[in-house]
């Protein structure tokens, strides 16, 4: 979702790499993208390459240190392995991405959980292929509570490269219609539809430019939307929009491009999260295949969509000493009929305004509510 501008600069700071990894292949098997405004140009792909051009254009990419953009919700990429990853004590891989703080976030100031944080669903797969294995999701810490399963959504190719457009930054306004549906989570089937809007900064096609269908659907789970505008609304242009994607919480976990590549902790991931399609856990002696999905349907204004970016994967038994000294992230537990009630009402903890100034009671327009769970809510009060 971020500009170019703010996506080289981030570039700058990916100072975390697998250098002290042993020798492994690591091999980009699928790459599906949803449409989105790094398409085609993270990597670079065009028309005329070959699927196998197009899966090495992902790895040189990812040698290099730079990203893969797996475009707005849904979108993909999956990775295999010349040994599999082993399921032993501690957190089994670690994902590096693109999320950053920012350095003077509206809300918690310098020690922010907020800037550009895109969270990627993390799957394991089992099997001798990506087509036939068993898939797992690892269950992260919003499995339970605020993700949404049984997600599906569907992208229509856009019949033109520009359009009308009234906000800001805006060459299409109605660029390309999706239609999504998931389920909540006491069952309620949800749907929705809408659009996402092309800006002035990125001119190329964000559809795929290999794929010929009129539409793309991808299926999975739908993670809660984690972006505040602080600044004007979307047809402003006197008052620029300033949005910030947070972390869940300071110790949420299981999601990719959700922490800072320097993050030792939240940038791992355990095998032992894993749950098979109802939610029950699995365990997983190894995995042959780790598949990265972007998990939040939400377009933040001229910043675009949010979509997940990967630069790197790395297996930690093969990195030397780390068994001695395994990370240890233990997961939340699985929360009965009762806790799912409760965790629906989290207790609010601090107020502000739009300005970023704590108010100590609800206010007419726009007001950031901090909750107990570390989460932040935007309300708009009349």
């Amino acid at each position: 979702m971020k500009p170019t501008t703010i996506l080289f600069a981030a570039l700058l700071q990916l100072t975390v790499s697998a250098n002290a990894q042993s020798q492994q292949t690591v091999k980009v098997l699928e790459y599906c993208p949803a449409p989105g405004q790094f398409i085609n140009t993270l990597p670079a792909i065009d028309a005329a390459m070959s699927a196998e051009e197009r899966l090495k254009a992902c790895e040189e990419q990812m040698e290099d240190g730079n990203l893969v953009c797996l475009g707005a919700a849904g979108g993909y990429i999956t990775f295999g392995f010349d040994e599999p990853i082993k399921n032993l004590r501690g957190s089994d891989l670690r994902i590096l991405g693109n999320a950053f703080y920012s350095q003077n976030d509206p809300v918690y100031g310098a020690s922010t959980i907020g800037g550009s944080v895109e969270p990627g669903i993390v799957y394991a797969g089992v099997g001798t292929s990506p087509e036939t294995a068993t898939w797992y999701e690892l269950a992260g810490s919003e499995y339970y509570t605020t993700e949404r399963h049984n997600f599906r959504i569907t992208y229509h190719k856009p019949t033109a490269e520009k359009g009308d457009h009234e906000k800001s930054y805006s060459a299409f306004d109605n660029y390309i219609r999706f239609t999504a549906t998931w389920d909540d989570a006491d069952g309620t089937k949800r749907d929705t539809t809408g659009y996402l809007m092309k800006n002035v900064f990125h001119p190329q096609t964000y559809w795929p430019v290999w794929e010929d269908k009129e539409e793309m659907t991808f299926s999975g789970a739908r993670l809660p939307n984690n972006a505040i505008n602080y600044g004007g609304d979307e047809y402003d242009t006197e008052n620029t929009q300033l949005w910030v994607t947070y972390r869940y919480a300071a110790d949420s976990y299981g999601y990719a491009d959700a922490a800072p590549n320097d993050d030792q902790r939240y940038t791992t991931f355990d095998l032992d999260w894993a749950v098979d399609k109802n939610g029950n856990p699995v365990k997983l002696t190894h995995a042959d295949f780790i598949r990265i999905q972007t998990g939040v349907l939400q377009h933040c204004g001229w910043t675009g969509e949010t979509s997940t970016e990967v630069s790197s994967v790395i297996n930690l038994h093969l990195v030397e000493g780390y068994d001695a000294d395994p990370i240890i992230i233990t997961p939340r537990p699985r929360p009965t009929a009762i806790d799912a009630i409760n965790a629906s009402a989290a207790k609010e903890t601090a107020r502000y305004n739009i300005s970023g100034q704590r108010i100590s009671k609800p206010q007419r327009g726009v007001n950031i509510v901090k909750y107990e769970d570390g989460s932040v809510r935007k309300i708009i009060v009349k």
